[in-house]
């Protein structure tokens, strides 16, 4: 039983990778805090409310326990217009992907091609993106006039140390700077449990923008789509800061509605749709993809193992705990090799 209460009354949880920590007790109830509850007795979450635990990161401030996503006491309208001309303050997140893109252009129908001086789109770059993603995001921003804000992460020896650095096409790290800044003053490699490489070089990032824009909480609009219900309701669960929006799938806009429209338009994302996913879109070599995936990608372009091998080498861990390194997985792609027995290919922020 993944979670229980003890002989003591103490609530546990174990994760999937074995780690078993307390759970955190609303003491009105005695029982684990549930979604909406106000958080009352956690030294740095009192008096927000609480959406889900983390099952998946590490709690410094109170080891013992399992760490809580909370948001603030929020003033923003929890009913907001369900179409795509998106409620304000805003950001769309664009991940340089076909779906995303997609929601892009819709917004911008819906606001007749001029967005409101308070929606702002984001792009965080990793460094490990392809050039094709690149080329894509400029050529959405040039063709269809919107202002795309290119933001990554910054590190610094002075306070505060973490940053959001805004870039632009020509100045966009290619060669994984920011991932390896990460990288660096960290010790630990992020991994399908603790995803610190989303959260760092992609949420945070972006939060870190919006309120150098002077806003407190905003709407964060994310490109996921009617096919993806699993990961609309994830990602209603929120931020800290910002209520995550789905407009496509509120308009019931499915992976076949994004593909056609690509199909048709005079442009395109120069990444093939293999069986209607981008495999290689996003951080080219990302751990969260399967063995099959990686493996294939490997066997076209070998070189895209360089960095992955060098971080695994430097931190002398491997990102993925259950198949073997990037090293590994290169001599494979070398191989001529039956199709592998595909192992989970999980997702995050870093969406199509």
């Amino acid at each position: 039983m993944s979670k229980w209460i003890d002989d003591d009354g103490v609530w546990w949880h174990e994760n999937n990778a074995g780690e078993a920590k307390k759970l955190l007790l609303n003491p009105d109830t005695n029982q684990p805090y549930k979604k909406k509850e106000i958080i009352t007795n956690d030294p740095k979450l009192t008096g927000r409310i609480f959406q889900t635990y983390r099952y998946d990161r590490i709690n410094t401030g109170m080891p013992d326990y399992w760490p809580i996503r909370a948001r603030a006491v929020s003033h923003l309208d929890e009913n907001y217009d369900k179409s795509f001309k998106i409620p304000t303050p805003a950001c769309i997140s664009f991940s340089g992907g076909r779906t995303s893109a997609y929601m892009l252009r819709k917004i911008l129908n819906a606001y007749k091609g001029k967005l409101p001086k308070d929606i702002f789109v984001c792009f965080a770059n990793t460094g490990k993106e392809l050039p094709e993603t690149l080329d894509f995001v400029h050529k959405c921003e040039t063709e269809w006039k919107v202002k795309v804000n290119w933001l990554e992460l910054e590190i610094s020896e002075t306070r505060p140390i973490w940053r959001t650095n805004e870039v632009s096409y020509k100045t966009a790290s290619r060669k994984g700077e920011p991932f390896t800044q990460m990288l660096n003053k960290r010790s630990k490699l992020p991994s399908v449990f603790q995803r610190t490489c989303t959260q760092t070089l992609k949420v945070e990032v972006i939060n870190r923008f919006m309120r150098s824009k002077g806003h407190a909480e905003w709407y964060a609009a994310l490109g996921l789509r009617y096919d993806e219900p699993k990961r609309v309701t994830d990602a209603r669960k929120g931020g800290d800061r910002n209520i995550n929006i789905a407009p496509l799938y509120e308009s019931k806009v499915t992976n076949e509605d994004v593909l056609n429209f690509w199909s048709k338009n005079y442009f395109d994302l120069n990444i093939p749709s293999i069986n209607g996913k981008t495999v290689a879109g996003n951080c080219d070599l990302c751990f969260l993809k399967g063995t099959n995936t990686i493996v294939n990608l490997l066997a076209e372009k070998p070189e895209l193992a360089d960095w992955w091998i060098e971080a695994e080498k430097n931190s002398g861990q491997n990102f993925r705990y259950n198949r073997g390194s990037y090293i590994q997985l290169l001599d494979l792609s070398k191989k001529p090799h039956k199709p592998l027995m595909e192992d989970t290919t999980y997702t995050c922020f870093c969406h199509d």
